[in-house]
């Protein structure tokens, strides 16, 4: 619907913007206001092909780019907001590992301190996963193992099965 508008618009301008040229050529009196006239037709004719343009969807590779874009500075903010929270939760390297109390500073003598989040530094966490990787692979050697023994078992027992069924054919 504003496409028709715009167009129709456009068209009664064109036809207006002749018919002031026509009167310009045949009245030398308004010279002036014609050329103020014709000035802001053509201002508004400018406007209508902005308009248009506005209006018309944006081309494939404008639309993959902003997508794309969109995504880089969304993959940025999420991997600094990741990295800010994993190194909130870290002591520096060189603090002790001592538990660290709040206390209260007042006169009441029911005041009570408080612990302080337990964290651990990056060191100690690297010995945990290490320590859990460990475990985790000396699982997967035992399963592994016993899979392939059971493999074995499960091949003979299959090839007993084959010589029986195809012995009953010959």
């Amino acid at each position: 619907m504003p496409q028709k508008n715009l167009q129709s618009g456009f068209i009664l301008l064109l036809i207006s913007f002749s018919m002031v040229t026509n009167v310009k050529g045949i009245d030398k009196t308004l010279h002036n206001e014609d050329e103020n006239m014709i000035e802001d037709q053509e201002q508004i004719i400018r406007q209508l092909f902005r308009n248009k343009r506005a209006l018309q969807k944006p081309g494939f590779f404008r639309t993959l780019f902003s997508v794309v874009g969109e995504q880089y500075t969304d993959t940025k903010d999420t991997f600094r907001k990741v990295n800010d929270m994993i190194n909130d939760n870290f002591l520096p390297e060189n603090a002790h590992n001592a538990p660290v109390t709040e206390t209260t500073t007042s006169k009441d003598v029911n005041a009570t301190t408080t612990m302080a989040p337990y964290k651990i530094t990056r060191n100690e966490f690297n010995k945990i996963i290490r320590r859990n990787l460990r475990g985790l692979v000396r699982l997967f050697n035992i399963e592994l193992e016993d899979s392939l023994k059971q493999s074995k078992i499960t091949q003979a027992e299959y090839k007993k099965e084959l010589s029986k069924e195809v012995s009953k054919f010959l």
